[in-house]
């Protein structure tokens, strides 16, 4: 082999590694270790021994099983690095199960954890959601003073259970280790000097979150308010949910009463069907009902099916195959005659039936996707992935077409998905990435990083958005929403009755907009099992933008 062939061979095993090292996460994935042996054998090819066709066979043998050993313990060595390295965070953070509990496995991140002055969680408007407070002992506390937000922030638990939702995304920012001055914080770490971690600053407004959980009150249910545009979430609530300072474990001498009260808090919290661990905004998966419709509108407008005037007929039942789709939603019994806006406003599934017809699998498919669904939404914390459909073969009957147009079938959607939806709408097509975190201070209050308005994608044009926005606002004005209206404002929005099967009561959906001449605020709240959706959600949501509007008022 030439000199040029080993060369290239050894930078190429070389750029694999670094690949690797970079693009992949968990010292034993899969990936990586494919990387590591293609690596190896590259290794291997570059350093392989010329040897004259006259050696003993014997010398032949020890000399290339040289090679190969040293080899091995090169790759033995580059996985030694990767864990002591690359992924000493990750293993340290991580947590296991320990007979039926969630246990963190790292004792030195535990003590780590309780010596280190995390930093605070705020919102918008200076209140407290979490904070670090000093024990007589030296040690440090982790509080969550207001119960309305509490949740956003997650369970930090060192001890026990881990972190979650905030508390686990942010965690290197909050204890100091990530954010800041690289170079001071490698100092700091090498030299062991004590550290404050560094504060988050949240886009939620205190009055507004708080109103979001008294509104929901008892009930199952998520609420969601973001700025149309910028993405910034100023609400975001969700019931039932925890209180994290039941389970916070600090070492010390009340460690053992404290352990015990937070097992069982955990034990309470994990055996109840109602899930209150769930932040509902963003893992709930929900039936739309007709909220949907918003996307099969806009479907049918930019794709030239219809117009906003385009009548349709509708007569109280539409037979599609061996179906029949009931009307239940006719203002007027008497009157056949209905055009798209409409329909829309008085949420008429029979002609939303003929529309997704027209529309026909794919070209729903297609829009849907422009609208989020199927895809992984961009924000701080985990989403569960909205679906059209969960078998791909669904929407190939006509009446499976039929009903997934006004908001049935398959679908199941998040309420964080179902506000970028109005936000398409109230924003000129355009989906903002909403973010929760509004920036990244030091304990001198100096920002270290900002979240910026940035978009995620368009799901329709300018002008199909214009022309839903009209629809939208008519649906209030002269529809079912008409609750939602707010004088000296502009709202739109629509309501969803979704059925959820069996004799459960239907989940209660509004999801709308409003502002002073444009739209400034969207909003999205369901009510599991709450009825419908003219009656439970679109009251809470009603209130929600009103104390929003105020708010953009008072600034």
């Amino acid at each position: 082999m030439s000199g040029f062939f080993r060369a290239s061979a050894f930078i190429a095993a070389t750029l694999i590694l670094i690949y690797g090292m970079v693009a992949t996460s968990g010292h034993a994935s899969y990936s990586w270790l494919i990387l590591l042996l293609i690596s190896a054998a590259l290794v291997t090819v570059a350093v392989w021994p010329r040897l004259p066709k006259t050696a003993p066979a014997v010398q032949r043998t020890i000399t290339r099983g040289t090679v190969l050993f040293m080899v091995g313990f090169l790759v033995l060595g580059v996985q030694l690095a990767r864990i002591q390295v690359v992924d000493s965070a990750q293993i340290s953070d991580r947590t296991a199960a320990d007979s039926g509990d969630l246990v963190v496995q790292d004792p030195r991140h535990r003590l780590e954890a309780s010596e280190i002055q995390r930093g605070s969680i705020l919102t918008i408007d200076g209140k407290v959601v979490a904070q670090t407070e000093k024990n007589p002992d030296g040690s440090y506390i982790r509080t969550y003073p207001d119960p309305a937000t509490a949740y956003l922030a997650g369970y930090y638990s060192p001890l026990l259970y881990g972190s979650s939702n905030l508390e686990a995304v942010y965690d290197s920012e909050l204890m100091g280790e990530s954010g800041g001055n690289p170079i001071t914080q490698w100092l700091d770490g090498i030299l062991h000097r004590d550290r404050r971690g560094y504060d988050l600053t949240l886009s939620v407004n205190q009055e507004l979150q708080d109103q979001a959980n008294q509104l929901l009150g008892n009930q199952r249910g998520a609420a969601i308010v973001m700025n149309a545009k910028t993405g910034a979430i100023v609400a975001m609530a969700s019931t039932p949910n925890f209180d994290p300072n039941k389970l916070y474990v600090n070492d010390g001498p009340q460690v053992n009463a404290e352990t015990n009260t937070a097992k069982a808090y955990w034990q309470q919290l994990t055996s109840q069907e109602d899930s209150p661990l769930l932040l509902r905004p963003t893992q709930g998966l929900y039936i739309p009902g007709s909220i949907f419709k918003t996307v099969t509108a806009s479907a049918a407008l930019q794709s030239g099916v219809a117009q906003p005037d385009t009548v349709y007929r509708d007569e109280g039942a539409l037979t599609v195959g061996s179906r029949v789709i009931p009307e239940e939603n006719r203002p007027d019994d008497n009157r056949v005659d209905y055009t798209l806006t409409d329909a829309y406003g008085w949420s008429l599934n029979v002609v939303f039936a003929q529309v997704g017809l027209q529309i026909g699998p794919q070209r729903l498919q297609d829009f849907a996707q422009k609208f989020g669904f199927g895809s992984e939404i961009p924000f701080e914390l985990p989403v569960a992935i909205s679906e059209l459909d969960s078998d791909p073969s669904f929407l190939n009957s006509q009446a499976s077409l039929a009903v997934t147009a006004f908001g049935q079938g398959q679908i199941e959607a998040t309420p964080l998905q179902m506000a970028l939806v109005a936000d398409a709408v109230a924003n000129g097509g355009t989906m903002m990435e909403p973010y929760l975190v509004q920036k990244i201070s030091d304990e001198k209050g100096t920002t270290l990083s900002t979240n910026s308005p940035s978009t995620w994608q368009r799901a329709i044009d300018e002008k199909t958005a214009a022309q839903m926005q009209q629809i939208m606002i008519n649906s209030v004005q002269n529809g079912y929403a008409s609750g939602a209206q707010i004088p000296g404002y502009v709202v739109g929005g629509k309501t969803g009755t979704a059925e959820v099967g069996g004799d459960k009561q239907p989940n209660s959906w509004f999801i709308g907009f409003a502002g002073k001449t444009d739209p400034e605020y969207v909003v999205a709240v369901v009510v599991e099992n709450g009825g419908e959706g003219t009656k439970v959600a679109l009251p809470i949501a009603h209130q929600l933008l009103q104390t929003a509007l105020q708010f953009n008022q008072s600034k």
